[in-house]
């Protein structure tokens, strides 16, 4: 029998049999992420390939508070660029300490992501037995 157009594709699905220290492994991965199975699988897929970050629950909710904090420096600066087209903003001297202050903000959330992202997948990678080959990382070997 034919599938029909309208029938919808069947996604990919791995099946595999794991030894017993490595579904302990996934057991444990599977609470210390706080994500399902097959989430802790494609983000281990993902990661080995850097297609996007193996983010643990708590990291996940860290990533979103990040988000939002550079959504208000955002809608801070559009006023601040608004107030000076129509000539109501102070002298730029006078705002110094308020661009400084804004660099470290923006610099402590940058340290913060690049913690959650790079260090954390490059230590998944690493225990998973996933690192890149230096050269991937465009490291120089020599």
């Amino acid at each position: 029998m034919t599938r029909s157009a309208a029938a919808p594709k069947r996604k990919p699905r791995l099946r595999t049999e794991l030894s017993e220290a490595d579904e302990q492994r996934l057991q444990a991965a599977v609470v210390l992420f706080g994500l399902p199975k097959a989430e802790v699988v494609r983000r281990l897929i993902r990661a080995s390939i850097q297609a996007g970050p193996a983010l643990s629950a708590e990291n996940t909710r860290a990533i979103v508070e990040l988000s939002q904090q550079v959504r208000m420096v955002g809608r801070n600066l559009s006023q601040v660029l608004r107030a000076i087209h129509r000539g109501q903003a102070v002298r730029i001297e006078d705002t110094e300490p308020v661009w400084r202050g804004l660099h470290e903000v923006i610099a402590a959330i940058n340290d913060e992501l690049t913690e959650i992202t790079v260090a954390y997948g490059s230590k998944l990678r690493r225990r998973a037995g996933l690192a890149l080959p230096a050269e991937v990382l465009g490291e120089d070997i020599a």
